[in-house]
């Protein structure tokens, strides 16, 4: 039998199939039994908005998962995760640096989101210090004045 690694999986759910705790964690569990692996543990996180579109939806469960499985059997939980109507997308790593204590953790929650400002970059406040006052950016008459017409 091939050594057991550990493994750390977000899975990203519809809302509307996640209504229920019970449902995502039903389809964690059976795509996990498909490839053979063992269930350490697993926590729903949050629902939140999502940068982008996935299939069509704005919002997102996320559900963390733990497990132990072999290498080999890590493509196939991949391509089942893939053809599985429920999951709008996941992402799973090797996760054999993880320690329990920090996999607690992980699995109390997801962090804060934080609020955004101008002066973080995102909103139109860029890297040169937010917006401009519209007499700034004016051409100067003077300079223009200067300039001797070209013929």
């Amino acid at each position: 039998m091939d050594k057991l690694n550990q493994y750390e999986a977000m899975f990203l759910f519809d809302p509307t199939f996640a209504t229920s705790d019970q449902a995502p964690r039903d389809e964690i569990k059976r795509l996990l039994d498909r490839a053979e692996a063992q269930d350490v543990a697993m926590a729903r996180w949050d629902e939140r908005r999502l940068a982008y579109r996935i299939k069509g939806r704005k919002r997102a469960a996320y559900y963390l998962a733990y497990f132990k499985a072999s290498g080999t059997k890590v493509a196939g939980l991949e391509r089942d995760i893939q053809l599985s109507e429920a999951v709008l997308r996941a992402l799973v790593l090797r996760a054999d640096h993880v320690t329990p204590e920090r996999m607690q953790d992980a699995l109390k929650g997801a962090p804060k989101e934080t609020p955004r400002s101008a002066e973080d970059g995102f909103g139109g406040g860029g890297r040169f210090g937010g917006r401009r006052d519209r007499f700034e950016s004016a051409p100067d008459e003077a300079v223009f004045a200067a300039v001797p017409e070209l013929e």
